[in-house]
């Protein structure tokens, strides 16, 4: 057997057995391409106008006048916009979007375009399935997204012409004119592998990472150190320390914004009664490009700051894996990333049709016909 044939025949049994899920999971990673800017433009209907003569009220005054309105869950996050119009969101055991200005509750933000999203995400991770059946479907999933990673590797060897000159290798390269089905299928099917195979395999090698601990440890071990140890409590018998908040939210914001003056928005945790700092998410970007994300920790006696650390100042296993998440989704490289990303997520799709088609016409067809064919005596005159 030719090399050609010992990589062929595993490349063609991947693309059969795993073609559905593939091809479920390259539709909804396009419909998910510009996931972060959809939800941003179905934010902007909480903006408000800025009043003319009504400063932004102090965050603790805004948390203050809301608190019973916002349940008896715990708060996790208060964000701000470095955007005037732009309201403050609050998240507890729902999103609320606050006038900055006034402090009235806007609403829960865009819930039914969220609820979409979500619903977009859960079928393409694990077939939209709930309960126990979730890990089932993602072992599916996981196991066709490896397949689809050989299948790339293998095609960007199989689709280089057994005589390599321009004249045969344009033809696979380009799109042309054809004389038939098959032959733009098989057209169209190299042409679009060739053009996404790069990023696809960066696509889905980083989806792997989200799928198999073994490829979220190589990701540490490629950047020269140990994996995380999650999941692991320490043993303490000493009574839990509290803390309280003798520093405003506000001034804390404040100390946080002059660490980026061109900072797009800040996050912080909303801290527990246990923690002695609190941590703040400082975004120079569109939220999509770990590289310009840093964290600072304040002290809640003093407000003095504790911890600095910019993205820069990250382990390289810790910046690997920022980078993995939004490689995937291509945001970490901007507009321009996310559109290769929901470009290439378009061609796989076509990719998995022209592949299977190309299948049926060389393997299925023909037993078809030798059934349809009569018996010789039976045969109409």
């Amino acid at each position: 057997m030719t090399i050609h044939k010992l990589i062929y025949w595993p490349h063609l049994i991947c693309g059969v057995l795993a073609g559905i899920l593939i091809f479920i999971m390259s539709v909804t990673g396009v419909l998910l391409t510009y996931e972060r800017q959809i939800i941003a433009w179905a934010e902007s209907d909480y903006d408000t106008a800025v009043p003319a003569d009504a400063p932004a009220l102090p965050i603790d005054e805004i948390i203050t006048m809301n608190r019973e309105n916002m349940g008896e869950r715990d708060l996790r996050s208060v964000k701000i916009e470095n955007n005037p119009e732009a309201p403050v969101v609050v998240r507890g055991g729902d999103y609320f979007y606050i006038n900055r200005y006034n402090g009235e509750i806007l609403g829960n933000g865009p819930k039914d375009v969220k609820y979409y999203l979500s619903e977009l995400r859960g079928l393409h991770r694990w077939l939209a399935m709930e309960g126990e059946s979730r890990a089932t479907a993602r072992i599916f999933t996981g196991a066709a997204n490896l397949m689809f990673l050989f299948i790339v590797l293998s095609g960007m060897y199989l689709w280089i012409p057994r005589v390599v000159n321009w004249q045969n290798v344009k033809k696979v390269l380009f799109f042309r004119k054809t004389r038939s089905s098959r032959a733009r299928d098989f057209n169209w099917h190299n042409v679009m592998g060739i053009w996404s195979a790069i990023p696809l395999v960066v696509i889905i090698a980083t989806a792997a990472v989200f799928y198999y601990s073994w490829a979220n440890k190589l990701v540490y071990t490629l950047a020269g150190e140990e994996p995380p140890v999650r999941g692991q409590a320490a043993e303490n018998d000493v009574e839990p320390v509290t803390f309280d908040q003798l520093i405003p939210f506000e001034t804390m914001f404040q100390k946080a914004a002059e660490r980026r003056e061109n900072w797009t928005s800040i996050t912080m945790t909303y801290p527990k009664e246990t923690d002695e700092n609190v941590h703040f998410s400082i975004d120079t970007g569109t939220g999509g490009e770990p590289q310009k994300k840093a964290d600072l920790y304040l002290s809640r006696a003093n407000g003095e700051t504790v911890k600095w650390e910019p993205f820069q100042d990250y382990s390289a296993g810790r910046q690997a894996r920022s980078y993995v998440r939004f490689l995937h989704t291509g945001e970490a490289l901007g507009i321009i990333g996310q559109t290769i990303a929901g470009l290439v997520s378009l061609f796989a799709t076509v990719m998995v049709w022209t592949g299977l088609a190309l299948a049926y016409r060389k393997y299925v067809r023909p037993l078809t016909k030798k059934k349809r064919t009569p018996a010789p005596g039976r045969q109409s005159e």
